[in-house]
């Protein structure tokens, strides 16, 4: 029994050797939460709005955007993605205007979806070629789905967060078409969008955690 209560002692006081002083541990937390700081500011630094342009043929490379697209028709046989000097459109195969995203040829509807690996804040949408005909659909995570037919190009998204964005063209009657309009009347680029990552609350909570604890130390600290 002696020699039970002698391991106990000692196993129980190589433990207490190992755990670090409140001096260290003070220390410790203090770095840790000087860590967290800067995780939180380089997160919020990454969180800065970037405009993605696509006029004069850009693709977008480098951003992290992914781009699809579909055509929906009598006779459309699938489709690609066009890179432009206006922006993108979409080749509908056939297409009567493979440089815009159009609803030619009859009944047809051409939609692009850019996408991306996370959520992000959607500020804005730019169309190129852009004309008080035009109206156009869009879809996005979470039920987003609104008609858009203002006169500016450019549509307040308001910060929206969404890992996608669909923008639809679907050539149905608008403002001066006066008769049906077969081969459709909206014909429009996406020439840039303004979009921000969403930022992830980890290091936030790390920073808090880490101010606490930070805090308990101290008074121990001056306790002893």
């Amino acid at each position: 029994m002696a020699g039970l209560s002698a391991f106990r002692l000692g196993w129980g006081g190589s433990v207490l050797k190992s755990l670090p002083s409140g001096e260290e541990m003070y220390r410790n937390l203090k770095k840790l939460v000087l860590a967290c700081v800067g995780a939180v500011m380089l997160s919020g630094g990454a969180a800065s709005a970037t405009v993605i342009d696509f006029t004069g043929g850009g693709t977008g490379a480098g951003s992290g955007v992914s781009l699809s697209c579909d055509a929906f028709g009598i006779f459309n046989s699938g489709c690609s993605v066009t890179y432009n000097n206006a922006g993108l459109g979409v080749n509908g195969n056939p297409d009567t205007q493979p440089d815009q995203i159009d609803g030619s040829p009859i009944f047809s509807s051409e939609r692009i979806t850019l996408s991306f690996a996370q959520d992000m804040r959607w500020n804005n949408i730019t169309f190129g070629r852009w004309d008080r005909n035009d109206d156009a659909r869009l879809e996005a995570d979470n039920g987003l789905s609104v008609q858009y037919t203002g006169n500016s190009p450019v549509v307040d998204l308001g910060g929206y967060v969404s890992s996608r964005l669909t923008v639809i063209a679907y050539g149905d009657i608008r403002n001066d078409c006066t008769f049906l309009c077969l081969g459709g009347n909206d014909s429009f680029t996406v020439a840039s969008i303004d979009v921000a990552p969403v930022p992830l609350p980890a290091a936030g909570w790390l920073l808090l955690a880490g101010i606490g604890g930070l805090a308990v130390a101290r008074s121990r600290k001056k306790a002893a």
